[in-house]
Parts: C-alpha cells; sequence; structure tokens
C-alpha cells in the first residue's frame, strides 16, 4: 500500500527535475508540537542537506510558547550559551507538504553537534 505523499529519494529527485518540487523543509518537533527547521532548494538538499545534515540553535528546544528561554535546561542555557544541534534528515519521513506551493517536508532527528550522540531532551530521540 502506498501512503499518499510519500516520497522516496527517486520519487523526490523526478520531481525536483520536473520542477514539481523547489523546496524541502528541514524540521523538527519542538516540546510543543510544533515543527521548527529550515527551507532548502531542493537541489542543494539533494546534493548537500540529504547527506551531510544540517544545524539548527539548540535554543529552539528550551524555549516557551513566546519563544523565551525557559531556565533548568543543562544542554544550553544561557550560563553555557547557546549553540547548535547537528540535524539529521530522515528520508523515511520524507513526503510532499501539499499545503506549500512545490515543497516537500522531511523530519529530522537532532544530534549534540560535538559528540554526534542523539540529543535526549529532543521529542523524537
Amino acid at each position: 500500500m502506498k501512503i499518499p505523499g510519500k516520497l522516496s529519494i527517486s520519487d523526490l529527485t523526478r520531481k525536483v527535475e520536473n520542477e514539481e518540487i523547489e523546496t524541502i523543509v528541514v524540521a523538527f518537533t519542538d516540546h510543543y508540537g510544533r515543527l521548527m527547521g529550515k527551507r532548502f532548494d531542493a537541489t542543494f538538499f539533494l546534493e548537500d542537506t540529504l547527506k551531510n545534515g544540517s544545524h539548527a540553535c539548540n535554543y529552539l528546544l528550551t524555549t516557551d510558547m513566546e519563544m523565551n528561554p525557559v531556565s533548568g535546561y543543562s544542554f544550553a542555557n544561557w550560563e553555557l550559551g547557546y549553540g547548535d544541534f547537528h540535524l539529521v534528515p530522515d528520508p523515511n519521513t520524507l513526503r510532499t507538504a501539499s499545503w506549500l506551493h512545490k515543497t516537500a517536508i522531511v523530519l529530522c532527528d537532532l544530534q549534540n553537534e560535538k559528540t554526534h550522540r542523539p540529543v535526549a531532551e529532543a521529542p523524537r530521540t
């Protein structure tokens, strides 16, 4: 059974070549279930981001609904300073984003930028 909207890498490559997909949203969920991330040019995503991942500020897992930092996190806070996570795209989550024009979306796992270990505080971990 084919899942509607699900894309394989070859499906995505074909859709990019046919100019059906132009951007990829590379995202992760925060503690409130909101998608956080960024957009990439689809060709760049296929050539670089899919293999090498990307980065996002670890601040994004320490904020409340108004995006104000919440104290108590040991991995990122004002005292330590805020750094980056490594975003690792999960190709099994690649889908068309039918609500956005010529866009696909992929969910990412978060890794510590220095150790490349999974971030325990991330919802997908």
